[in-house]
């Protein structure tokens, strides 16, 4: 991988939807140029797929999320997985009520053992008023993340605009965003998340190297992107100078369920 196909990774990491066309201005290429690197990229296994992750949130349910330490790996009902180089491995749990969601972390720490994190969200009220076009358009972006908006707006018989401005509007409430699962064995870009109650200070540090965030008042989770195992360091570096106490988990491998 070179400079090039690491800023794609970049740009599809912080929105799986960023059109091609985009991608190519950013980086001075020709749109045909770009096709060749992303297909290069998918036939290598570097990126293996695209995935619609949608926040619990948009049903009414509540997440959490719980880190432990071991090289056991947790096969029950989870929504995400984050492995770490650290043998911590990092998980997120829904259900339809806080009960649930401590329910579920239970069962997990019956064999994992005690949380090194245990965090779990305040409850959100987005105030959003989610209808069925909304839960339509996740629908099909279920079966393709990519497809073209307007392939949207005719598969719903719906107008262009009210079809970009449903996902728009979910997609900045963080209710649903497409991913991409990279295969990071195979890159030597770094992927690390950071767990600190120090958030409304972090926030500001990380807003270049963040790829999703979960936070409360103070409390936060960041999941971070660098180019590089050196940039990344730094960027660690300068995060433990601000909290020492923050929890920084090297993923090597990480999968989203839906």
């Amino acid at each position: 991988m070179d400079a090039s196909d690491k800023k794609i990774i970049y740009y599809l990491l912080k929105d799986g939807r960023t059109p091609q066309r985009k991608i190519a201005s950013s980086l001075g290429i020709s749109t045909q140029a770009l096709n060749y690197r992303m297909s290069k990229l998918i036939d290598e296994g570097i990126l293996r797929k695209f995935v619609l992750r949608v926040h619990p949130n948009f049903y009414g349910r509540r997440n959490g999320f719980a880190a432990f330490i071991g090289d056991c790996k947790y096969d029950g009902e989870v929504t995400l997985k984050f492995h770490c180089l650290e043998k911590i491995n990092l998980y997120e749990f829904d259900g339809n009520g806080l009960e649930e969601v401590e329910t579920k972390i239970e069962s997990a720490m019956k064999v994992l053992g005690e949380p090194i994190m245990k965090y779990i969200p305040p409850a959100r009220n987005d105030d959003i008023n989610i209808g069925s076009l909304d839960t339509k358009i996740l629908d099909i972006l279920r079966k393709d993340p990519r497809i073209k908006l307007s392939d949207i707006a005719q598969a719903l018989d719906v107008p262009y605009m009210t079809a970009k401005r449903r996902l728009d509007l979910m997609k900045s409430k963080g209710l649903a965003s497409v991913i991409p699962v990279v295969d990071l064995s195979k890159s030597d870009i770094v992927i690390f998340s950071i767990f600190t109650t120090k958030f409304g200070i972090l926030n500001p540090v990380l807003v270049d190297y963040s790829l999703f965030v979960v936070s409360g008042e103070e409390n936060g989770l960041f999941l971070c992107y660098s180019d590089n195992l050196s940039n990344a360091k730094a960027a660690i570096t300068r995060i433990r100078e601000i909290d020492p106490e923050a929890e920084v988990m090297i993923i090597y491998e990480y999968e989203f369920y839906v």
